[in-house]
């Protein structure tokens, strides 16, 4: 990252990600300016940063099915305890036929 035309950016970057860990402060809120400026250059030196960018995004979708997972199974955890309280109410109603 130090090699390419986005090494000033890099830097600054990586300073802005050191304080926020020194300091324990949030670095995405900390550094989203620094981030921010970082994408853009390695956007604009696509050629050089393609395996990078490529990786980046390969693990954005990775993240995007795994959040999309978790949604789902948490839907499907609703839907089954939903499913349970119909049955307890069915139940109850029929005991109290008896």
């Amino acid at each position: 990252m130090k090699g390419g035309g986005c090494k000033e950016s890099f830097i600054a970057w990586e300073k802005c990600v050191e304080e926020a860990e020194t300091n324990k402060e949030d670095v995405v809120e900390k550094c989203f300016k620094a981030t921010s400026m970082l994408k853009k250059c390695m956007d604009a030196h696509a050629d050089y940063y393609e395996p990078i960018l490529k990786a980046e995004k390969v693990a954005e979708e990775e993240a995007l099915k795994e959040l999309e997972k978790e949604s789902g199974e948490a839907e499907k955890s609703e839907e089954e305890s939903s499913n349970v309280e119909k049955l307890e109410k069915e139940f109850i109603i029929d005991v109290a036929k008896l």
